[in-house]
Formats: structure tokens, sequence, C-alpha cells
């Protein structure tokens, strides 16, 4: 729970997983890096593997499950998460997280 905690107090996530990111964003998103390869002469056929890469990037830095786990980047917070279910034998399902910060709005 501690490097739970850590994780998410050091790299902002803003989502647990990417099926919580809503449908509008993520099209928001999609557009936003068309436009970007287009701005930088990319061949139309190109686009939608920038866009899908750009999005992979995206998930990674938004969802908690899909980041690099500050103690060992090797590591995701999902597969982390797997290996203490195999530990301890039990149930491990983190559904939500809330963090809070100081001198920002």
């Amino acid at each position: 729970v501690k490097d739970l905690a850590l994780q998410v107090a050091a790299s902002s996530p803003s989502f647990v997983k990417r099926e919580d990111i809503p449908a509008a964003l993520i099209e928001k998103e999609k557009q936003i890096y068309q436009a970007q390869a287009k701005e930088l002469g990319k061949p139309e056929a190109a686009w939608p593997k920038i866009v899908e890469g750009k999005l992979e990037k995206f998930y990674q830095e938004s969802c908690l499950l899909e980041q690099a786990f500050i103690k060992d980047s090797g590591v995701t917070i999902k597969n982390l998460v797997a290996q203490k279910i195999a530990k301890i034998g039990e149930n491990i399902a983190i559904r939500r997280f809330t963090r809070y910060q100081l001198g920002h709005e």
C-alpha cells in the first residue's frame, strides 16, 4: 500500500486503468496527435500508427496500472500488483485513489 501511495504522489496519474478514461478525452487526444503528425509533414498513411504510439504513451502516463513503478522502472504497477497477489495468495484490486496537492489549483 505504501509503494502505491508513493507512486500516486510521485507520478500524478489521473485514472486507475485505461477503461476509466472517458471516450471524449481519448477522441480529443487522437485529434491532437493527428494534427501534430500533419503539422510535422508526416505521410497521411503513417498517421494512424503515430496516433496509436502517442496514445499508448498517454495511457502509460495517465493510468496508474500502466505506469512504470518508481522503485523499479522495469515493472509496471499492474505487474507489481500481480506479483503481490502471487506472493500473498489474496486478490488485490485498485478501484480508485485520491491525490491531494497543496498550493496547486
